[in-house]
This record gives structure tokens, sequence and C-alpha cells, in this order.
């Protein structure tokens, strides 16, 4: 009897382990992750690189928008140029934190241009941290980003088998709750969800990931397109045209 119970025992332990390792690769998101960023950035260059590209960005409301982004992720720096209507406007955040707007070069500007087109710091912030977390990923995306990760689920998005990984940022950026769609194969990073559990009427969006852009031996994702998530309706594109001298 005490051998019967011991080997049940011990069947059981095995069973036990087998399906752990077995869904291993599944339930540990972090591993998952840490995968993703193999691919992308073997060398884990990206916290010591600055990156200087030119960014095509066409909306439905304004096809012909164009951004030059100098990110200096060692020092901080960070510069935004972009050309309006009114002529070149620049965002820059320094080494030491501090910020200015450009209009044409010059630092003064009237309180209409201001309101007009969000002159202010807390915009310029907020852009500093939407390139520097989305023209990362995957890299950007580590355990300093978020409060919760949940154990990742594997389905089918666009016939391909994938990891679908949700985490709740520790601040918001589109949304708090974003869920990453990663290749099962291969660990290609394919789309982020946004979603707004708190706001039910607000379909969320999703952005698809195409192609690599090679910068200081890492691969970021070149094509950005934009979709509301449930009706799908094209929303924009952003793609990496070229490297700044």
């Amino acid at each position: 009897m005490k051998y019967l119970k011991r080997s049940l025992g011990l069947l059981f332990i095995s069973i036990i382990l087998g399906l752990t390792i077995k869904d291993n690769d599944c339930k540990n998101s972090e591993y998952i992750l840490s995968q993703v960023n193999k691919v992308y950035d073997a060398n884990n260059q990206w916290q010591s690189s600055e990156i200087k590209v030119h960014i095509q960005e066409p909306r439905v409301g304004n096809p012909q928008r164009y951004t030059k982004l100098l990110l200096n992720n060692a020092s901080g720096y960070f510069e935004m140029e972009r050309q309006k209507d009114i002529g070149i406007i620049k965002r820059i955040i320094n080494e030491n934190a501090e910020s200015k707007i450009l209009v044409n070069g010059n630092s003064a500007f009237s309180e209409e241009l201001k309101e007009k087109y969000a002159l202010n710091l807390e915009r310029t912030s907020k852009s500093k941290s939407f390139y520097k977390i989305l023209y990362g990923v995957p890299m950007s995306i580590t355990d300093k980003f978020w409060n919760k990760i949940e154990p990742a689920q594997k389905t089918v998005f666009e016939g391909k088998e994938v990891y679908k990984i949700a985490i709740e940022l520790k601040e918001a950026l589109i949304s708090k709750h974003w869920t990453l769609l990663i290749s099962a194969e291969n660990h290609e990073f394919l789309a982020i969800e946004f979603n707004h559990p708190e706001q039910p009427e607000n379909e969320g969006e999703i952005i698809k990931f195409n192609g690599e852009y090679e910068i200081n031996g890492m691969k970021i994702p070149r094509i950005r397109n934009w979709y509301a998530k449930g009706t799908h309706e094209y929303l924009g594109t952003d793609v990496i045209v070229g490297t700044l001298e």
C-alpha cells in the first residue's frame, strides 16, 4: 500500500511538472518578452542608443504629416520637428529636463498660436513619452512600465498562432490597458491593442506592425498601421522613411 501511494504520488508530481514545463512558454509573460527583445535588440543597445529618424505619419484628416525625431536614451535629450501652416514647430527637452518650444526658430509667439497648436510644455512631455515608448517597442516594454502583467494566453491572430499578453500601465499612454500580440513561432512583435474598460462605449484602437528598420544594431518595427479595434476602420499610418544626418 505504501509503495502504491508513493508511486501514485510520484506520478502525480511528474504530471504536474510535465504540464508546467509544457505550458511554461505560454504562461510566463516576462520570459516571452525577454525572447522578443533578443530578436529585436540582441545586444541590449536600446537604453544607450540615440535615434534620429524621419517619420511619415499620414492621418485620415492630415495626409501630409511628417515628423523629424531625435531621441537620446542615454542623456534624455528629445527633439521633434513638424512643418505646419505657420512654419516649423520644434519641441525640445534637454539633458537637464528643461523644455522649450520654437516656432520658426523663435521662442516668442502669441497666445493665439499657443492655444491653436497646443504649444505648451505638457504636450511636449507627452510627445516625448509617446515616441520613446512606441518607437522603442518592444524594448521599451519593461517591468518599469507596467503595474500588472497577466499570464500569456495562446490564440490566433490573422491566421497566426500568437501569445496574447495583457498589461496594465503605470501611466496611461493612449490607454492604461494594453494587449500585446506576439508570434508564437518566432517571437515577432505583431500588434498592440489599446483597451478602454472604463469606457465601454470606446471600442479601442490597434496598431499592427510591419517590416523592420535597423538602427544601432537594433531592429525597430518600420510601419505602424492604426485601426479602430472593433470596426477595423483605418485611422492612419506611421512609417520610418529614413535616418536623419
